[in-house]
């Protein structure tokens, strides 16, 4: 176990201020606005709102008529038997917006920002434009005086603009900051590290941490995939034109290398998000990145949008309608969206399974772990992100590790990119807690990419993870408990068993660590649910209530009196005499028969307080959408929904939960909530006939990772 101290926190309030004032200055700037541009903006705000308002039913009804015509062909081809994977024909780059916005949009980009011709000019060539300019001073300034992340001394940074030209021509805005070669400098070449924007964001998102990793002696280049902000084409999801445009990146660093005193041997792609998937992906299709760097990122596509069958609708829409050309930051392509919908509607075509293969770091492994490469690759993501859930995460470590790369990886509290966001703002302790994260990143950059400026550090722990604290919230100051294992799966975790035995989870014994599950006998007992969506659990809703619990450590709760018992099942063990600590990903097996082929199961651990009170450790579901053996075209990791159990028939069905790392406190008892819906995620049936019998006499238990644990005993 390690904990990090947090450091003096210096103007708080001043630093969000300067941050806040410096990336709305960098926006501003990048775009050149002159006071004709501000008042053509204006002007056609005016009046593009009110031609809206009289006409916004048709021009949306027109939007989608074109949008269904496009995404029909595009189905055709999802549904033709024998497709290739990925052999989709994407369609030619276009943008349909209704009249009045695709008016504003051409105002923004050619009246205010001259867009077509600003960022680079000539393909390939720098640019030494205002957002430059401005960047380079007012982040100079923040070194010199020490704000946030950036520390005094160190290499003076230049910044320059350039376009690349990607795939088709397609023009991808980019921003580099290197260390000025002063007469030291002449003969060095500096290390390579290479950033892509997160879904939705522009170039200005790593602008700090650019600046802070070229005074450390990085050339740092950040570039825009395409489809998104300034740079041309359409956006088809980390697909293959996303990573050969990545290639083209990297020719353009052996390019442009004299210029930026770069060294085209060591690179290392890096990136939080969309740019985090993107950068493993780039990695395994290009040997000369020699470590990746993924936060918050993907290892399987299917997994996120639809892990064990059970689809993830609200980040569905959320990326469908944040990519959609009129919100106006990106242009995503009209066939990823039919993809998205195929699997969440449970279609596991082969055409399908090949788009999402295509997509998944996972799927190509022996690119980037063989042939004796063995990647060196971060991974960080977060334990309430219910997009890249963390359970996701611990499966990608073990898929990477198994192939033979060397893997790091850490798990925080926090949502979606919620632990990356303090530092890549440039205050990684100044709001309250001190994070590892960005320095563990710049010492594993520092290890790959500069071996032997420095003594060798001590080997990083394999896994580092975050304990959930009850004082933990981002607006409490208070030091952050990591438990630290040298390998994983770690001989100090266990997985011990709590047996269903009527309404009643049995404690665990000795002889039910890591055995399978006794066969059912024909006296077993069983517990029927009904499907219904009033079940009595709260767990919380996609984004705001896991964002609420880890800003401000307002825990998601529900109360055992409120628990409607023909929907769903309370299991509780008895009070722990002892805490309990629970670190890896919980397991629930059940022996189910269902009335219906289709059926959702839905687990959530709970640690329940003596008065009843159930606060939510982790969750889970699964969705059954077919019956018998899963098609023969499918890989050890692809996602697999299909129950191999006839119809009528009885069978095992095991739901995994999310990762988590907490304790359950003395006096609290383990409790396991169990229905046929998750709010969170689509039922594959939500047929109100619905029934389904679970075996509570021994055949089905819930598995927790218990850490110290012999036999199940507490810590």
């Amino acid at each position: 176990m390690i904990t990090h101290s947090t450091r003096s926190r210096r103007w708080p309030i001043p630093l969000t201020l300067v941050a806040t004032t410096l990336f709305a200055a960098l926006t501003l700037v990048g775009r050149r606005p002159s006071s004709e541009g501000i008042d053509s903006l204006a002007t056609a705000f005016d009046d593009s709102t009110m031609a809206a308002t009289l006409t916004a039913e048709q021009k949306l009804v027109d939007f989608q008529v074109s949008a269904d015509e496009t995404e029909e062909a595009v189905n055709s081809q999802i549904g033709t038997a024998g497709a290739q994977a990925g052999s989709l024909s994407l369609p030619a780059s276009s943008e349909v917006l209704p009249a009045p916005l695709e008016h504003v949009r051409q105002s923004v980009a050619d009246g205010v920002g001259e867009a077509s011709t600003r960022f680079g000019g000539e393909v390939g060539k720098a640019g030494r434009f205002a957002s430059s300019r401005v960047t380079e001073s007012l982040l100079g300034l923040a070194q010199a005086g020490g704000l946030g992340d950036l520390k005094p001394g160190g290499l003076s940074v230049e910044w320059e603009e350039l376009a690349i030209s990607g795939v088709g021509g397609a023009r991808l805005k980019a921003v580099v900051a290197y260390p000025k070669a002063g007469a030291a400098e002449a003969t060095r070449r500096f290390p390579v590290v290479v950033l892509c924007n997160s879904w939705v964001m522009n170039w200005w998102e790593y602008a700090v941490k650019q600046q802070e990793w070229a005074a450390a002696g990085y050339v740092v280049l950040m570039y825009v995939a395409r489809g998104w902000w300034e740079s041309e084409g359409e956006v088809t999801a980390a697909g293959p034109l996303e990573v050969d445009d990545a290639r083209r990146v990297l020719d353009t660093v052996e390019t442009r290398a004299s210029d930026w005193h770069a060294d085209p041997s060591r690179i290392a792609t890096a990136g939080v998000s969309y740019g985090g998937g993107l950068a493993v992906l780039t990695a395994a299709a290009d040997s000369r990145v020699t470590a990746a760097v993924s936060l918050s990122g993907w290892g399987n596509i299917n997994r996120a949008l639809a892990g064990q069958g059970a689809p993830n609708l609200f980040w569905y829409e959320v990326l469908k309608l944040s990519g959609s050309p009129w919100v106006g930051m990106g242009r995503l392509s009209k066939s990823v969206s039919p993809h998205f919908r195929a699997i969440l509607a449970g279609n596991r075509s082969e055409e399908v399974v090949g788009w999402c293969r295509t997509r998944s770091p996972e799927a190509h492994l022996q690119d980037l772990c063989g042939g004796g490469r063995a990647t060196p690759v971060l991974l960080s993501n977060n334990a309430e992100d219910r997009l890249f859930a963390p359970d996701a995460a611990l499966l990608y470590r073990q898929a990477l590790h198994g192939a033979g790369c060397r893997v790091e990886t850490m798990i925080h509290e926090g949502i979606h990119a919620m632990a990356e966001l303090p530092g890549m703002l440039g205050f990684s302790d100044a709001v309250a807690t001190s994070s590892p994260l960005w320095s563990r990143v710049l010492a594993f950059l520092d290890a790959n990419l500069k071996p032997g400026a420095a003594p060798p550090p001590p080997p990083p722990p394999a896994l580092s993870f975050q304990l959930r604290q009850p004082e933990a919230s981002v607006f409490k100051n208070y030091v952050p408990v990591y438990l630290d294992f040298d390998s994983w799966p770690s001989p100090r975790v266990q997985p011990s068993s709590y047996r269903l035995r009527g309404d009643a989870l049995a404690p665990p014994q000795a002889r039910d660590v890591a055995a399978p599950s006794p066969p059912p006998k024909a006296e077993e007992c069983t517990r029927r649910l009904a499907y219904g969506p009033d079940t009595g659990f709260s767990g919380g809703g996609p984004l705001l209530s896991p964002f609420v619990s880890a800003a401000a450590g307002v825990q998601i709760k529900s109360y055992r009196r409120a628990i409607n018992s023909s929907s769903a099942a309370l299991f509780v063990a008895p009070p722990q005499a002892a805490p309990l600590r629970v670190c890896g990903i919980p397991n629930a097996t059940f022996h189910a028969s269902s009335s219906m082929d289709r059926f959702q199961l839905a687990a959530r651990v709970f640690s329940m307080a003596p008065n009843g009170e159930l606060e939510l450790l982790s969750f889970g579901a699964r969705d059954v959408w077919h019956r018998g053996p899963d098609p023969p075209y499918l890989r050890p990791d692809d996602v697999r929904d299909n129950w191999d159990v006839p119809a009528g028939g009885a069978g095992e069905v095991v739901v995994r939960m999310a990762a988590l790392c907490t304790d359950v406190p003395a006096g609290n008892a383990v409790a396991l909530g169990l229905s046929l819906h998750d709010p969170t995620r689509a039922a594959a049936n939500s047929d109100v006939a619905l029934r389904v019998d679970v075996g509570c006499c021994g055949a089905s238990a819930l598995w927790l990772p218990v850490v110290g644990a012999s036999g199940g005993a507490a810590l």
